[in-house]
């Protein structure tokens, strides 16, 4: 499992710095040991949804929002994500993402005097002072914050606040803000599909959910960039080590057996052709994909 961590890591690694928004974890195998810890899925997959939920979460929130488990055993070894909504104390940005904190951490019961309404709530947003919003969100609930100045009457020059202690105000915004605003990459989702059919099937996308769909064999095409067109939500999807073939195969997929999987993408891609070794592992065409696709993609 040591080594399974240090792959989850390499792989959110790669993803974070492709900025991919969602990240979709599909059962493929019907005869995989099941979690005995009530996830829901298999072993393996809630091992690597977990580990991905925990890097893509920012340090100072770890200790709030995730419960510790064996499957975090060992991710003292994993090297950071550092995205950008991972900031430090001394960092400034319009936007954090923080944790509301239980009642009984409040530094005052009622928020700041000047807040515009008796409801809202303390947010540790990662700075020495917790945050306060003037919404009512239940604790221990991650929320992202767009960030105001520091409270009415308290010193908001730097110098002379210099020691001092300053309660910021916020307000709660929806999470995709930071990158509809300001084009800033704000980490990944993550969703486990029970099936290669759910991958579709429940996509949270309701303009149309995936529009342009890619999948990755080394039956498909010579991948051929200048002809991606325009879209609203890309779907690249990656097999195990027997391909799309052998999971459409197995009964869990959801689809007949014998099914062609070139039809179920726009298009079915050969990432690296002159490939001199007879497999390409996931995590490698992941890379190779990204890499070669991201000249093309839109900027945020």
């Amino acid at each position: 499992w040591e080594l399974r961590a240090m792959l989850v890591g390499q792989i959110a690694r790669a993803l974070t710095i492709f900025a991919v928004d969602e990240i979709v974890l599909y059962e493929d195998k019907t005869d995989a040991p099941w979690s005995e810890d009530g996830d829901g899925c298999s072993r393996g997959l809630a091992f690597f949804a977990r580990n991905l939920q925990y890097l893509e979460t920012p340090q100072y929130l770890r200790r709030a929002l995730i419960p510790m488990h064996r499957d975090l055993k060992w991710v003292g070894l994993l090297a950071p994500l550092d995205a950008p909504h991972h900031l430090r104390k001394t960092e400034k940005l319009a936007y954090r993402e923080g944790a509301v904190l239980p009642k009984d951490r409040w530094p005052s019961k009622r928020g700041p005097k000047d807040a515009p309404s008796a409801g809202g709530c303390w947010v540790n947003c990662g700075l020495p002072e917790p945050v306060w919003v003037d919404s009512d969100i239940p604790s221990d609930v991650r929320v992202t914050v767009r960030m105001g100045g520091p409270r009415k009457g308290e010193a908001e020059d730097a110098q002379a606040a210099e020691g001092a202690s300053q309660h910021r105000q916020g307000v709660a915004v929806p999470p995709r803000e930071p990158t509809t605003k300001m084009g800033l990459y704000w980490g990944y989702q993550v969703r486990i599909a029970p099936s290669l059919k759910a991958v579709f099937d429940e996509c949270p996308y309701e303009d149309g959910g995936y529009d342009l769909t890619f999948g990755t064999s080394e039956r498909g095409e010579a991948l051929g960039v200048s002809r991606v067109p325009k879209f609203r939500h890309l779907l690249l999807a990656f097999g195990g080590v027997g391909g799309f073939e052998e999971a459409i195969a197995d009964s869990i997929s959801g689809y007949p057996a014998g099914t062609d999987p070139a039809g179920l993408f726009s298009r079915y891609v050969n990432v690296y052709p002159n490939q001199t070794s007879r497999t390409i592992r996931t995590e490698e065409a992941l890379t190779i994909a990204l890499s070669v696709l991201s000249p093309y993609l839109p900027e945020r």
